[in-house]
Parts: C-alpha cells; structure tokens; sequence
C-alpha cells in the first residue's frame, strides 16, 4: 500500500505541500526514523510506526533524496515527486 499524506496527525497539510502521490510504500517502512533525521518537518512517523509526509516537499529536495538513500528499506520513491 502506498500512501502520501495520510497520517493521522497531518494537522493543516494543504494539498499543495501533498500532490505527489505514492511516496512511501506503507508496506515496505519498518519505521526506523532515518528520514526523520534526514528530513526532519517533511517526514514524520504514524501512531503504528510508520512514516508518513507530514511537510512540504518542496524546497526539500535534497533532504528528501538524502532521506530516501538512507532509508534501509527503499520505502521512500523519490523518482514520484522528483523526476530525473
């Protein structure tokens, strides 16, 4: 299951921050935090320990890359919100 912006603590997300869709694989996430640590206000983790966006992602775009290349489980896409 992909899943962009669906965490239950979103707050005020406006679509905008959130139009890129199937950014981290929900089923992939073991919820080791390191986008987090290389992302921090763009990635955040759920109430079940995965990660979800809880940012904007743009202007983040190499937080965001730096997160998806640490993340052990290649659970982030960065290839759906930043083409190549």
């Amino acid at each position: 299951m992909l899943a962009l912006c669906d965490g239950p603590e979103i707050g005020d997300m406006s679509l905008p921050e959130c139009s890129s869709e199937g950014v981290i694989d929900r089923e992939a996430c073991m919820g080791s935090g390191n986008c987090m640590f290389w992302a921090p206000g763009v990635f955040d983790l759920d109430d079940e320990g995965v990660a979800f966006v809880c940012g904007d992602l743009a202007g983040h775009e190499e937080q965001v890359r730096m997160a998806a290349a640490n993340c052990p489980t290649s659970a982030i896409h960065v290839d759906r919100i930043f083409p190549t």
